[in-house]
């Protein structure tokens, strides 16, 4: 922390619970963008080319992008709790600046949920040509969220639409896409989510010891993860170049052994991905450890985030080489003492374990077992 800028208790607690929300909310937007494109792509194959297995592929997939789906909207909707109750301020801004990036947002949202249902009840009811054209629906509305929110960690990282508004007074519905900031996070989040979601499939699918899905789902993991390794570096420069601090807290900072950390994991998951896939080219074999590849996907996904967001502590918003701090953006009719403030903290922290076991349990245990296998 910068030892001119002080952080109240509540201030600590509002950054620490936004932050904690983002990150898991980050973890199952992964797994549900990338499954379920996954599994609009093998549905339409599945309908191409009349092959029972791929249609049981993209079901098995679907369900488990179900079960995530509601779990990121549950912490979708913890973030805006946060934001609301301790962050009015940035909530403030954001909605006049950015009202139209968030509008996309929440139309995708608006499309994305009603198509997951209509593709869910007209599985097998309708031409298998319509139902195809709805997971299509489904799955690219789903890229739409990020493409309006991430305009306000754009925002917050390098102030490109909110500085023209301070500077003119007038508001360009369409200027935080202009942002040189914005698409390299767009593209970096997208193709990281993609990635890490196919990866996710490869291990359930490794559990189900179907070696066909863990297969197909490993080389588009694959194929996402290489061009993450374009677009990651591409976003560490424009870091370089239009946020210093954060660039300077994730590369030579306190951040720095969590960016090493996450250098090592996608190592681990290059090197663990080419030999399940060589097993299963070879021998016809799901190699016992490729169920762990998606969890180690998944720690990619939680550190970059946390580089992303923790590093600009304890500023909410950086400027150069300095920032906004919390408190300028905070409630100010809030006031709770210390102590409950980590008192709450402790909640959260066991909210988040009950959560991911509940979450295992509705995967592994109750929506894999129930899957038709034609």
């Amino acid at each position: 922390m910068s030892p001119e800028v002080s952080v109240k208790p509540l201030e600590f607690l509002g950054f620490a619970g936004l932050g904690l929300s983002v990150l898991l909310h980050m973890i199952f937007v992964a797994i549900t963008l990338g499954v379920g494109l996954v599994t609009a792509i093998y549905r339409y194959l599945a309908y191409r080319r009349s092959d029972s297995a791929l249609e049981v592929f993209a079901r098995r997939g679907f369900r488990v992008m179900i079960v995530t789906e509601l779990f990121s909207g549950v912490w979708g909707t913890i973030i805006t709790v946060f934001l609301a109750g301790f962050f009015p301020g940035l909530v403030a801004l954001a909605t006049n600046v950015l009202f139209t990036p968030l509008a996309v947002a929440v139309a995708s949202i608006m499309i994305r949920i009603p198509s997951i249902v209509i593709f869910w009840y007209t599985w097998g009811r309708i031409s298998p040509r319509i139902h195809s054209l709805i997971g299509w629906i489904m799955a690219l509305s789903g890229f739409g969220i990020p493409l309006g929110f991430r305009t306000l960690f754009s925002e917050i990282t390098y102030p490109y639409a909110v500085a023209t508004y301070l500077s003119e007074g007038s508001v360009n519905p369409w200027r935080a896409y202009g942002s040189p900031l914005f698409w390299s996070l767009y593209l970096h989040t997208v193709f990281a989510t993609i990635s890490a979601g196919a990866f996710f499939l490869a291990s359930i699918q490794s559990l189900v010891k179907d070696v066909k899905g863990v297969s197909i789902a490993l080389k588009y993991g694959f194929v996402f993860l290489i061009l993450q390794l374009f677009a990651g570096p591409l976003y560490w420069y424009t870091l370089h170049r239009d946020s210093p601090y954060i660039f300077s807290a994730v590369t030579f900072g306190d951040f720095s052994p969590f960016l090493i950390l996450k250098m090592v994991l996608v190592i681990a998951l290059i090197v663990l991905g080419l030999y399940s896939l060589a097993m299963i080219n070879l021998r016809n074999e799901i190699y016992r450890y490729t169920r762990y590849i998606g969890l180690i996907a998944l720690i990619v996904i939680f550190l970059g985030e946390l580089l992303n967001d923790g590093s600009r502590y304890p500023y909410i918003v950086t400027l150069g080489e300095g920032g906004l701090s919390l408190s300028a953006f905070f409630n100010l009719y809030m006031d709770v003492p210390a102590s409950v403030v980590f008192v709450i903290l402790g909640f959260l922290f066991l909210a988040i374990a009950l959560f991911l076991v509940s979450f295992y349990y509705a995967i592994v245990k109750r929506f894999l077992p129930e899957i038709p296998e034609r």
